[in-house]
């Protein structure tokens, strides 16, 4: 791990003089990633979900975001939510590290992994993925509008428990770290000519064995641990990515020609 964090604040430290050295490329290749999430799919159906206030006030004017909570025709699985953000051209306010969005939102990491998914994309290509596994005390709303913690029948609060697997899907490759995604960059202006859109995509789910452990009623509800719960992301995601992904070094995106037109 130290090696990794060494190599890395490496890679940080050279792609930040890379930036401030190279000169602004107008040109831009589309993400592999399409721009809008399907409503419907094979037995999944989705509900548009906005991004926070939080969320658009952060980042660039230009970039977008598409969010669907997506819920399985049988209705013991858990839902799980596609999330992604499309970075603008400014890629350096676009797009940041997702640990530190997620810990803005209150989650507290309970763990942290890297995992290589074969068997989810066509060709043999490898999902890198980086799971977080979160919680965080459950709260309501009252009659006056304040937040106030759920309790449960012990005494204790109702903590949520929630497993998030994001990426990176660029132009050509997908990476599952903030920093290799920056060195990609550096390279591809160097060597290549061109900056790329980045699609910053997270999938998660309730983990809901941990509201059982805790004896909240989760009605008909599958029960899943954690593992078990990472296994129902890959097999939505198995579903999911070959419908809106492309192969490497294709896709298209109407934002990216609008921008070229409009000469900005």
């Amino acid at each position: 791990m130290k090696k990794r964090a060494i190599v890395l604040l490496g890679i940080a430290i050279l792609s930040l003089g890379a930036v401030l050295w190279l000169p602004d490329i107008p040109k831009m290749k589309p993400s592999r990633l399409a721009n809008e999430l399907p409503e419907m799919f094979n037995d999944w159906t989705g509900k548009p979900k906005e991004a926070g206030a939080r969320e658009r006030k952060v980042l660039a004017q230009d970039t977008e975001f598409e969010r669907m909570q997506y819920f399985h025709r049988d209705g013991g699985l858990p839902s799980v939510e596609a999330s992604i953000v499309f970075s603008g051209k400014n890629l350096s306010q676009s797009i940041h590290r997702p640990e530190v969005c997620l810990r803005a939102q209150g989650w507290e990491f309970v763990s942290e992994a890297y995992h290589n998914w074969e068997g989810i994309l066509p060709d043999g290509e490898i999902l890198p993925v980086k799971e977080i596994i979160c919680k965080q005390v459950h709260r309501y709303k009252d009659d006056e509008g304040r937040l106030n913690p759920t309790i449960l029948e012990n005494g204790k609060e109702l903590m949520i428990w929630r497993s998030f697997c994001y990426t990176f899907i660029g132009h050509e490759r997908i990476v599952s770290g903030h920093y290799e995604r920056t060195a990609e960059d550096i390279k591809d202006r160097l060597f290549k000519g061109y900056d790329q859109r980045w699609a910053y995509a997270t999938f998660s789910s309730f983990i809901s064995g941990k509201y059982a452990e805790q004896g909240a009623s989760i009605g008909s509800m599958i029960v899943l641990d954690e593992a078990e719960t990472r296994g129902h992301i890959r097999s939505f995601l198995k579903e999911l990515l070959p419908k809106i992904l492309s192969a490497p070094g294709e896709g298209s995106d109407d934002s990216i020609n609008k921008r070229r037109s409009s000469g900005s």
